[in-house]
């Protein structure tokens, strides 16, 4: 996944900072970071601290010094990804380090979002090879752990890795983890999604259109009226020549769904009653249908018969939703 290099400025320090996604984490001479997103009702951040953090973990001690950051400036903290966070409902930050003589600093950044499908959604937005070992789902890769469970979403990133600094993220995470609240699972919209073939690391949850082009090219406006009373969700299937990608758009208003049925129609040229799959110019298929207030999209290079055959098992799914 490519990386974006910016810079900002930090209690008048300019230091460097690599971001990816959702991961953005201080790599410059040996710094550790840790981000912690909370979701939920807004909380005094000193009664944050005394419950979810503990005072000292592997010998790194938690500094009394912290800062906080609402949607107005964070800029001027991660300049460059507060958008990300805003697209996900973000309410507010508080910064915090730890500190161990002779190793570097842990900064823990603790981010309150406006419920558990943000936590979710910010995970999924860049996993790769999610697993279950901390928290709800997790994911560990070159020295970057994140986690989220309940309305908590976590990210602890050290560079450069020491087995040291690496059992001592764990161990934080752990700890966390221990003390966060348990209640909150994956979006219940995601079991439309088809089992058969589905590629689960790929899903991507999400309430802003920015997000809808990120596997097909959908359209540079928000032609299906994606937004906060709203869930789209994308993902990627495993089956066969050109993996075929699912968008699912839940609409509260039926009405705004059928406008952006229409919308979808009109774009792509498809038949009304989703009875038939159009070929596009990177001789992938097109097939949509519009079933209780959803809005079914596939794209396959398997064919025509594929594509079809992958939106009526979604249909099918939304048809039985009891939600």
């Amino acid at each position: 996944m490519a990386r974006d290099k910016r810079r900002v400025t930090n209690k008048d320090k300019s230091i460097d900072i690599s971001l990816q996604l959702v991961n953005i984490g201080l790599v410059k001479g040996g710094s550790c970071l840790l981000l912690l997103l909370i979701v939920g009702a807004p909380m005094a951040t000193a009664a944050v601290e005394a419950d979810l953090f503990p005072g000292e973990v592997h010998g790194w001690s938690l500094a009394p010094e912290a800062a906080v950051y609402s949607p107005e400036d964070l800029y001027t903290y991660i300049d460059g990804a507060s958008e990300l966070y805003i697209s996900y409902g973000f309410r507010k930050l508080a910064v915090r380090r730890y500190a161990k003589k002779g190793w570097p600093e842990i900064t823990v950044d603790l981010f309150e979002m406006s419920d558990a499908g943000s936590a979710f959604g910010i995970f999924a937005h860049s996993q790769e090879e999610p697993d279950q070992e901390v928290g709800r789902d997790s994911e560990y890769l070159d020295g970057l752990l994140r986690f989220w469970q309940g309305n908590y979403y976590v990210s602890l990133l050290c560079s450069p890795e020491t087995p040291e600094t690496r059992t001592a993220l764990l161990a934080l995470g752990r700890r966390l983890a221990q003390r966060l609240p348990r209640a909150g699972e994956r979006p219940k919209a995601l079991t439309l999604l088809p089992a058969d073939g589905l590629i689960g690391a790929s899903i991507r949850y999400f309430r802003h259109h920015a997000w809808q082009n990120t596997y097909v090219f959908l359209h540079s406006e928000n032609i299906l009226e994606i937004g906060p009373d709203s869930e789209a969700i994308l993902a990627r299937y495993d089956q066969g020549a050109g993996r075929p990608v699912v968008l699912l758009v839940l609409h509260r208003d039926h009405a705004a769904a059928g406008r952006a049925f229409a919308n979808l129609v009109r774009v792509f040229h498809l038949p009304a009653d989703g009875g038939a799959a159009v070929q596009l110019g990177d001789n992938k298929y097109v097939a949509a249908a519009l079933e209780n207030g959803a809005v079914a999209v596939v794209w396959h290079g398997g064919g025509a018969a594929r594509a079809l055959a992958l939106l009526a098992a979604v249909r099918a799914a939304i048809s039985a939703d009891k939600r």
